[in-house]
């Protein structure tokens, strides 16, 4: 039996963290999240977004929308390259972060993707690294993507980067163990309701937490059939960060689309 502290500490989080509908509320809050992808590969996100500015011939006065922008890695590079970029995400933990990271040129809001930030106003607008399908209702992912239509002006573009299926489920590892500093991370993965779930637990010294991580498997001509009925042309498709040809296998999805 825990001490009584730390039995309500352990209850309160795992409360908490284990609230399936809404996880992405407690877990994108959590530190634990930033521990477990602390080490993402910043240089790779930055060659990334170069080829993007290069095949979308972005000028340096664009503005640019960065959905669900985490901590702001893409934003704040972006900014440094010239662009007027606007940071959005539901993490107040994410966003007070980016704050200091403020200028004149770029700015971070908490916001809900679900609804159109500025309407008809920015040249592009991102949802970068799986930032789609968390919610189990179908009018909230289709939400998202509308709200990312609804920001850009004519002609300009939007830009999701999510992984791709097919890999995913070839290549799911089920049961994972990590230990970052003196945390350690259980993970397990399974596919339920046509979505990928992540239980992680993390012992941390005495204490111990459980989260989820949920993402609806949302397919090519998923995409393609939201991208019709929101009046957005599909102009290129691109299976990793290196903006290879997409392939059935290929590790990401990364579609590109025009508003008409």
């Amino acid at each position: 039996m825990f001490p009584l502290l730390q039995q309500l500490f352990y209850t309160k989080f795992k409360a908490k963290g284990m609230d399936k509908d809404y996880w992405y509320e407690n877990w994108f809050d959590s530190k634990y999240y930033h521990i477990l992808y602390k080490d993402r590969d910043t240089s790779e996100a930055n060659h990334f977004i170069k080829n993007l500015i290069n095949k979308l011939n972005l000028q340096k006065n664009n503005r640019i929308l960065d959905v669900a922008c985490g901590k702001g890695r893409h934003s704040i590079f972006l900014n440094s390259l010239g662009f007027k970029v606007t940071g959005i995400d539901l993490s107040s933990e994410s966003i007070n972060f980016c704050k200091k990271f403020e200028n004149d040129c770029l700015s971070f809001h908490k916001f809900d993707m679900r609804n159109c930030f500025k309407e008809d106003y920015f040249n592009l607008c991102l949802n970068l690294f799986t930032s789609i399908g968390y919610f189990d209702d179908e009018k909230d992912n289709f939400s998202v993507i509308k709200s990312m239509a609804d920001s850009v002006k004519k002609n300009c573009h939007i830009v999701i980067d999510f992984f791709n299926v097919q890999n995913v489920m070839k290549n799911l590892v089920s049961n994972e163990k990590k230990q970052i500093d003196d945390v350690i991370f259980l993970i397990k993965r399974y596919i339920e309701n046509n979505k990928i779930i992540k239980e992680v637990r993390i012992i941390d010294n005495d204490l111990e937490f459980s989260y989820y991580e949920k993402v609806s498997l949302l397919e090519l001509n998923y995409f393609k059939n939201v991208f019709e009925k929101l009046g957005i042309e599909l102009v290129s498709l691109f299976g990793n960060y290196s903006f290879d040809e997409y392939q059935k296998n290929s590790e990401r999805l990364i579609l590109f689309g025009r508003k008409l």
